[in-house]
Order: C-alpha cells, then sequence, then structure tokens
C-alpha cells in the first residue's frame, strides 16, 4: 500500500503587522506592501510585455512559479477583460506547492475590490488541496486555468506545454531555494517558446545566472515598492504566432466520448462532422460520477482524481452558461462487502490521507444516516459524487458546439480511406459521409473494426440496468454504490444495475437481469425492493466498452492524422470530459490537462509496444 499522501499541505494565512499575508512555513510575505495588484501590473505584465504581447493572438499561454494569493493570475484576467484585441484564449499555468483552501484564499483576496468579481469567480471553483494537475474554465472557456499542485521539481517535468510568457513569482530564492533552482529553471526553459519573455521580482545572483546559463538573458528594470530592482528577459528566436492547424475534424461516433469531443473542439472554432448509425440514442437514465481508490493508488486512481474535478467543473460550466442539463451532486456512498473490505477502505483513507471533502470514510452508523435507511455497514462518502442525465447532457453539449458540430446520423461507417491530407468515412455503398484533415474514432467497441492496426483490446460487455417505481417505503436522496449501484431518477423512483455480461450481444430487457438487480440492490440496502416483482419492472440494456487495464483510451493514435477516444467502461461520465480536453488541447498546441505520464498512460499508442 502506498502510504504517500494524495493531497499537498494547504497554505496558512497569516498576515503582518502591517497587513500583508504572510508564509510562516517560509518566513516571507506573499506581495509588497506596496500593493499586491499593483505589483503583479508592474513586474508580471508590465515586465512581459502584456498586453501588446498577446493581441491578435488565437492564444497565449502563461507560466507561473507560485501562484500564492493568484493575483497575477487576476490581474492578467483583468487586463484581457479590457483588452478588445486580446487572444482568444489565454492559458495561465501555475504551479504551487502549498495553495490555500477556499476559504482562507477568499479572505486574502476579499480586501481588493477591483478585482471582486473574479475573485468569487476562482474561489467558487477552487479544488480541494489534491496533489496533481488542475484544469478550471473562466469566461465560457476564454480563460483557462491550469493548477500544479505540488512540487515544482516534480511537476514541471510532467508538464506539456509552450509558454509564452514566465512570471517567476516564488517565494525569496534564499527561504525558498528549490523554487528557484538550475533543474527548474531548466524545465522552464523547456516550455519556454521562441521569444518567449520572463519577469521576475528578485535580481539575486544565483537566479540570474541560472537563467544564463538556461538561455535567458536578462537585465534589470526599476522595481516596484520597496524594491529598487527587477528583472525581465527573452528567450532567444523569434517571437511567432504557431500557424494554426486546419480545423476541420471528422468524429465517428456520437456517444459520450465523440459528443464530448465534438464540443471540446467546436468550443475552440472547429467545424466538426459527427457521424453515428443510430438516429436517436437511448440510455441509461442517469450514471454516476464519482472518483476510484485503491491500495495502490494505481494508475486510474491517480487519473481519476483530476478527471472527476473536471467532469464537475464542466457540468457546472453547461449548467451556469444557461444549457438545460439534469444532474445533481448526491453524494455518492460506497458500501464495503464485508468486514475485510472495510479494513481495507479505512486503511486507504488513513495511508493516502485523503481530503475529507473529497473521499472520507464512515462507520455503518453514519452510513446509515447518510442513507436515511438502513445500510449494509461501513464505507466511503463521496460529498462532491453526483448522478447525470446522459441524454441532457448530450443535448446540453450539442447545444453549446452550435453550428460547429454537423451531425450525420443514421449513417453506419463501413470503412474509412485517406485521399490527399483528407480522411474520409464512407458507408456500405462506398459514398463520402464526411472527411477532414483529422479523423477521431469514438465509436466505443466497433473501433476495432475501423482502425485493426491501433491493435485496441476492448471488449464488448452487455449491462442491463432496471427501473424502480416511486414509493415512500424506498426514500433514497444519494447515490448508493458498492454491488452495482441504485441513484435517483430525476422524474422520481430509482435506478439499479448494472449486470456485467460478456460475450452477449442482445439487447432485449429480461425479467432474469431485474431479478439479479434487485437481489443488488437488497445486498446494499436491506429490504429496498420489497414488494417488487421482476415481471412487472421496466429496464434497459446497452454495452460498454472496456479495456483490460480499466484505463480509457484517448490521444493519437499511430497513423498519421487519427485520433481515438474510446474504452470508457462504465465509467464514461468520469473519463469522457477530461479525455475529450486532452484531445483538443493536444490538437491544438495547448496546455494539456494531465500529466504527461498519465497521458501516456490513456495514450491508444500504449498497445503497440
Amino acid at each position: 500500500m502506498t502510504g504517500r499522501s494524495v493531497c499537498v499541505v494547504p497554505a496558512k494565512l497569516e498576515r503582518t503587522p502591517e497587513g500583508i499575508p504572510y508564509a510562516p512555513d517560509f518566513g516571507d510575505i506573499y506581495h509588497s506592501s506596496a500593493g499586491g495588484l499593483a505589483q503583479a501590473r508592474h513586474v508580471f505584465l508590465a515586465g512581459n510585455g502584456l498586453p501588446d504581447r498577446w493581441r491578435g493572438r488565437a492564444s497565449f499561454t502563461i507560466l507561473e512559479t507560485g501562484f500564492g494569493l493568484g493575483l497575477n493570475f487576476l490581474a492578467a484576467w483583468h487586463a484581457l477583460r479590457a483588452d478588445p484585441h486580446g487572444p482568444a484564449r489565454l492559458h495561465f499555468v501555475s504551479v504551487e506547492r502549498h495553495p490555500f483552501r477556499a476559504a482562507e484564499l477568499a479572505e486574502a483576496l476579499a480586501p481588493i475590490e477591483e478585482l471582486a468579481p473574479l475573485a468569487t469567480a476562482l474561489v467558487a471553483a477552487w479544488p480541494p488541496p489534491l496533489a496533481g494537475f488542475h484544469r478550471i474554465a473562466f469566461d465560457g472557456g476564454r480563460v483557462q486555468l491550469t493548477l500544479l499542485a505540488g512540487d515544482a521539481r516534480e511537476l514541471l517535468p510532467q508538464l506539456e506545454a509552450r509558454a509564452d510568457a514566465l512570471f517567476l513569482d516564488g517565494f525569496s530564492p534564499a527561504k525558498n531555494p528549490e523554487m528557484w533552482s538550475p533543474e527548474v529553471v531548466r524545465q522552464l526553459a523547456r516550455l519556454a517558446a521562441p521569444g518567449a519573455t520572463l519577469a521576475t521580482w528578485t535580481v539575486a545572483g544565483g537566479v540570474r545566472a541560472a537563467l544564463a546559463d538556461a538561455g535567458f538573458p536578462v537585465e534589470k528594470r526599476e522595481g516596484f515598492g520597496g524594491k529598487r530592482e527587477m528583472l525581465v528577459g527573452c528567450r532567444a528566436g523569434e517571437d511567432e504566432t504557431p500557424s494554426p492547424p486546419e480545423r476541420r475534424a471528422v468524429v465517428v461516433g456520437a456517444g459520450l466520448a465523440g459528443t464530448f469531443v465534438a464540443e471540446r473542439l467546436a468550443s475552440r472554432g472547429w467545424a466538426v462532422h459527427l457521424v453515428d448509425p443510430v438516429e436517436k440514442r437511448t440510455g441509461a437514465t442517469v450514471g454516476l460520477v464519482r472518483p476510484i481508490a485503491n491500495l495502490r493508488d494505481a494508475v486510474n486512481a491517480q487519473a481519476s482524481r483530476p478527471a472527476f474535478l473536471y467532469a464537475l467543473q464542466h457540468f457546472r460550466a453547461l449548467q451556469h452558461d444557461g444549457f438545460h442539463l439534469v444532474w445533481r451532486r448526491s453524494g455518492v456512498l460506497q458500501l464495503a462487502d464485508g468486514d475485510d473490505e472495510a479494513a481495507r477502505m479505512a486503511a486507504i483513507i488513513s495511508a493516502q490521507e485523503h481530503d475529507p471533502a473529497f473521499l472520507r470514510f464512515v462507520d455503518a452508523a453514519e452510513a446509515r444516516e447518510l442513507a436515511g435507511r438502513p445500510v449494509r455497514g461501513p464505507g466511503w462518502w463521496m460529498p462532491s459524487g453526483a448522478w447525470v442525465s446522459p441524454g441532457s447532457l448530450a443535448v446540453a453539449l450539442l447545444a453549446r458546439a452550435g453550428p460547429g458540430v454537423r451531425r450525420h446520423l443514421g449513417r453506419r461507417v463501413e470503412r474509412l480511406e485517406r485521399e490527399g491530407a483528407e480522411w474520409r468515412a464512407l458507408d456500405a455503398s462506398g459514398s463520402v459521409i464526411a472527411e477532414a484533415p483529422t479523423l477521431i474514432v469514438a465509436n466505443a467497441f466497433d473501433a476495432k473494426r475501423l482502425l485493426p492496426e491501433a491493435r485496441f483490446p476492448l471488449s464488448r460487455v452487455r449491462g442491463q440496468v432496471t427501473f424502480l417505481p416511486p414509493s415512500p417505503a424506498r426514500a433514497l436522496d444519494i447515490v448508493v454504490s458498492g454491488s452495482g449501484y441504485v441513484a435517483p431518477l430525476p422524474d422520481g423512483g430509482h435506478v439499479v444495475g448494472a449486470t456485467y455480461q460478456h460475450h452477449d450481444d442482445a439487447d432485449d430487457v429480461r425479467a432474469a437481469d431485474h431479478r439479479e438487480n434487485l437481489a443488488r440492490v437488497d445486498t446494499m440496502l436491506p429490504g429496498f425492493s420489497e414488494g417488487l416483482h421482476p415481471m412487472g419492472l421496466d429496464g434497459l440494456a446497452g454495452f460498454r466498452a472496456t479495456i483490460p487495464d480499466r484505463l480509457p483510451v484517448f490521444g493519437a493514435t499511430a497513423i498519421p492524422g487519427v485520433w481515438a477516444a474510446t474504452g470508457l467502461g462504465s465509467r464514461g461520465l468520469l473519463w469522457a470530459p477530461i479525455g475529450a480536453e486532452l484531445i483538443a488541447s493536444r490538437l491544438e498546441g495547448e496546455p494539456i490537462p494531465l500529466p504527461r505520464d498519465l497521458a501516456g498512460a490513456i495514450s491508444p499508442k500504449r498497445f503497440l509496444s
């Protein structure tokens, strides 16, 4: 079992006698006594030639060391809002070893009235103190914050990005030498684009030498507040905007994976053809969104944490922007199956030090209180776990994508062919359904047929859910899982599922499977199905596309111009949002939302070795 915490240690908010936010662990202040916002504008924005340098750009990326109170981020966002010629998309990537909790961040930013609306939005979207990458979108996705929570020496090597400007804002080199170390500076050089600029408030000799050795000639400029001087620099090379890709794609498959990919590409101005053999999809009435935890903190658990938080913020954004999404953060209670599993679940929480706002162990009494009825025993409580209607989600995603996505429904792709720079999707008669330079295969198990050379070890697994009618005797407002799951339905009643059957391609609804589901729910919630008979119930059968390593498939294949999005198993609502964001980010040359190791773990190329 891993004994390493999955969380970072949050910062403690203290103040000097003058009221300046102060970090006791580093013995240093967060900003100049002359004003944090003014310092951000003088040192970091003006020191990098902003906003002038970002004007006319489709995308601009800022990389920061030391997020602190977020003043540099908020100052850049504020400047972008005021600039009618700013980039269509601003990426702000920042690494912070000790991020504040949301309440302390709100308290620290409260005195800065000019930034109040932006600070409120930042605090509302602020993640719990989980280590790793956090992708958060603002202003309809125009502003993207990628927060790297943890040690810069560990996280910067995991970052894929092309930084146009560097904000070096760690604590004093004398008090936080790791942030200014040659190894960190070398990573900054790796990530900096030709012509990238940098600015920092410190002029320490060791910092100047490390920057010069890494290819950043620096010069002193007039400092801010009590500091007479600051540093600015520029990496050798032309400050050129990369040539944008030809933003046209064919997405084969209009399930969760394909619809999310289409929406993420459309949000970046792509013209997408979405092709699917089904005229109108049906699916489980609600699905679960919850993270994964296991003894070894295996790759699927590590990847699930940023995926889970990104999915929640994506769903919130859809709702906030006025799209009708049926979902609820009801919380998910995952019950242990016996004493041995209960002991293992408790040990995982203790050893990995999960934040209780994210995942905690509850005894049988608290589990019963959360469920509001008898339960079989203790388990995990995930307060932010949610249920979502996949049908309403697809409608909301396509409504948000608007005319950027053209649908070709009721058209089965029989084969693919390359003609010059274009990929073509053809039907059984050989007619071209759609063509584009970029092809994303997102048609679940059928991806094996269209891309045999990719060697996807996909399996098709049948599953049936059972719908339970409303009844006062079956009151349950949260989701309970363990031996399957039971979740409330938006219009009343509950859904129970799901069976798991290999080598079964029939989609009929069976009383035998209802009987299995009723037994499943009764093992978790004794007596929950009392009075129900399998022959009198409705249900739905569908199919999962699973991979033996229990990880999804998102990324570029070894075939030029071809990408894949499949293998979601029973966790499509968890994996699809961040997987689609990963594909869109890589196609656009933007910072990716996952560490390189985790992005590699879900790559289609992992099956070719």
